[in-house]
């Protein structure tokens, strides 16, 4: 009967050994995950917890489309009491017309209820630009590409290759203009035509809108330069007036501490991200933290031409 109950109470201690280092590893994995999630996600759950006064710090890159997140971040920054001020970081080299203008738009509304500045990265153009002048005070630096002010439309034509290939295209439809233009028809004079009348109903647009923005800071001097669809250097679109300063964040700081007295060494500056994070992003994400590796971002083939954009 002894040995049995040292049996029993060896196997009652190593059972309680098990149990407690089974705790302690569920424990230590559950410290793990969160510090895990503080490291790749760190800034993100900070902004869900932070409080006070802050000057919203937000960026938008690549190619410009209709993007329901971002629209949702935007006009919650707008809504936002607690954000004093919003400085935008554009890095773009234009974009569909719907979203440039969509864009515009909510920039609009957030300029509306607080100071807003816009800090053009390495290009602000086309419909980049019609996005940042819903700004009240732009800045670029020198070697910003700008202006580009105007409507791009490009359709290809593949009848003759087809007919090379020994490949005949049949188009049957309502009416002459319907879904035109069309790769799989030749294009007539009737067509130009009316594809034309879009693109400068849609440039006049665009024209009245900067016009209206800019007002008197556009240079007399400039204006047919301006509004011929050529791309300026920051220093030369200082010349013509489309932006209001060379300079970097530092300057969209001090103007938002001199003309609206919002001084960052009081009021917090808070990263926003108002770009949606795919599975590939996320995971780039975890990467970027853990590797020492420095992996160069590819240009999607949206982000090298719009076929129809500002």
């Amino acid at each position: 009967m002894s040995d049995l109950s040292n049996n029993v109470a060896i196997l009652s201690y190593l059972k309680d050994k098990i149990h407690k280092w089974k705790n302690i590893s569920i424990i230590l994995m559950v410290i793990s995950f969160i510090l895990v999630v503080r490291m790749i996600f760190g800034d993100d759950l900070s902004h869900k917890i932070e409080t006070g006064s802050y000057i919203a710090n937000i960026k938008i890159d690549g190619t410009i489309f209709e993007d329901d997140f971002r629209s949702k971040a935007l006009n919650k920054i707008a809504e936002d009491n607690s954000a004093k001020a919003v400085i935008l970081t554009i890095d773009s080299p234009g974009g569909g017309i719907v979203g440039s203008e969509m864009l515009y738009l909510e920039l609009k509304d957030i300029a509306q209820k607080k100071p807003l500045v816009v800090l053009m990265g390495s290009a602000a153009a086309s419909g980049a630009y019609m996005a940042s002048i819903a700004s009240e005070h732009i800045i670029a630096h020198n070697g910003t590409l700008t202006g580009s002010i105007g409507v791009l439309m490009q359709s290809a034509e593949l009848v003759d290759l087809a007919s090379k290939l020994g490949v005949k295209f049949k188009t049957y439809k309502s009416a002459p203009l319907k879904a035109s233009p069309s790769p799989f028809e030749k294009s007539s004079d009737n067509v130009n035509k009316v594809v034309q009348e879009s693109i400068e109903d849609s440039a006049n647009f665009f024209f009245d809108l900067v016009k209206e923005r800019r007002g008197e800071k556009l240079k007399k001097d400039f204006y047919a330069k301006i509004f011929d669809g050529r791309v300026f250097t920051g220093r030369q679109a200082l010349a013509a007036g489309l932006v209001d300063e060379i300079g970097s964040k530092q300057q969209a700081l001090e103007y938002l501490k001199n003309k609206h007295k919002i001084d960052s060494s009081v009021i917090n500056l808070r990263d926003i991200d108002v770009k949606q994070q795919s599975g590939s992003d996320i995971i780039e994400k975890i990467f970027g933290k853990i590797s020492i590796l420095d992996k160069g971002k590819m240009l999607s083939g949206t982000e090298i031409m719009a076929i129809a954009n500002f």
